[in-house]
This record gives structure tokens, C-alpha cells and sequence, in this order.
């Protein structure tokens, strides 16, 4: 890790980086939040014939995202990188090789806990995001807010609720992936230039 610069433009190179990716991330953004979104919504409507095939597509959707965020992390400048997505990431990686390698009967129980884990993780990840944005004075800092405290809520009703979560483990899978969607979408939208 580099020491702090007082010297370094911290905040003009976070704009420079922001400002020449932003039309591929907000297009890989929105492609993955659509994906995201429709393999949820498959989860939940699939019949349970079809839900072999509906794990390994969230598998896959899972991996992939898993896969970006920490492509993400280390696109960020390192004064701003947040460990938090990194380890969101790798943990997402890990939840899709789990759906793609084992069974439902050996990963129900388990599953809950991870998913309701991954949504305190990544919501306190883009709380902490949106809190750097504002410090620095960037703009649309509060569609990563709103995001993060909707994550880190459903986080908590997921472990207050083991049991049920487990039972309807395919729906708690939907309803993860589609949150996960949602989120995507909403601040592949409320991106823009950032204007110096």
C-alpha cells in the first residue's frame, strides 16, 4: 500500500480513472444488473424440474459478478479501494462455484448465512463508497447509500430468519439476485461524468 502523498491529486486522479471508464462501466454495470435481475426472477418462477438448471445459471451470474468486483477493485485508485468489495467479490466467486459444484441438500443450510453475510458485506461496502464520494465532494454519492442500507437490512432479516430463509432457499436465492440486480442497475443510472 502506498503512504499518503499530500502532494498527490488523490481527487483528480479518482476523476481522471472515473471519467475515461465510465461509459463501459455503466454499460457492464447494466448489462450485469439485467442478468442478475432475470436470473432471479427465473429462481423464483422456475419449476423445481427446472431448478438444476436455474442453480448453475445463478451459479454463473454469481461467479461473473463475483469475478467483476474484484476486477473492480483493482481499477480503483488505491486511496480509495475499499476492502470490503474485494472480499464481497471473492465471496460471491465462492457462493456461484458453490452452486455450480454441490448439491442443494449439502448447501441449504449454508447458503443462507453467506447470502445474508454477503448483503451486510456489500451493503457496508457501498455505504462506506458513498461516503468517500461525499468527503471528496463527488457527486451522486446517494443512490450507493440508499443501496447499502437496503442491503445491510435484508443482511439482518436473513440471519433473524434461518429457518424460514432455508425453507425457501430458492426464493432467498431470487431475492438475492435480483436485490443484487436492482442495485446494479440504480447506479449504473445515477452514474456520470464528474465534472473538475
Amino acid at each position: 500500500m502506498q503512504m499518503f502523498d499530500s502532494d498527490f491529486d488523490y481527487k483528480g486522479d479518482f476523476i481522471d480513472r472515473w471519467n475515461s471508464r465510465i461509459k463501459q462501466a455503466k454499460a457492464a454495470m447494466g448489462v450485469l444488473g439485467a442478468l442478475l435481475v432475470v436470473a432471479g426472477v427465473f429462481s423464483a418462477v422456475a419449476p423445481y424440474s427446472l431448478y438444476s438448471f436455474i442453480q448453475v445459471l445463478a451459479g454463473v451470474a454469481l461467479f461473473v459478478h463475483g469475478g467483476v468486483q474484484v476486477i473492480s477493485y483493482f481499477g480503483t485508485p488505491e486511496f480509495f479501494r475499499s476492502s470490503a468489495l474485494i472480499v464481497s467479490g471473492i465471496l460471491n466467486a465462492l457462493l456461484g462455484i458453490i452452486f455450480l459444484l454441490l448439491p442443494v441438500y449439502l448447501t441449504a443450510s449454508t447458503l443462507v448465512f453467506l447470502l445474508a453475510f454477503l448483503f451486510i458485506l456489500t451493503g457496508f461496502e457501498r455505504i462506506s463508497f458513498a461516503r468517500q464520494m461525499k468527503y471528496f465532494g463527488l457527486p451522486n454519492s446517494t443512490a450507493g447509500t440508499v443501496t447499502g442500507v437496503i442491503n445491510v437490512i435484508l443482511g439482518v432479516v436473513f440471519i433473524a430468519m434461518p429457518l424460514y430463509s432455508s425453507l425457501v432457499l430458492g426464493y432467498v436465492l431470487a431475492a438475492y439476485l435480483v436485490i443484487a440486480g436492482i442495485t446494479l442497475l440504480v447506479e449504473a443510472v445515477s452514474m456520470k461524468r464528474i465534472d473538475r
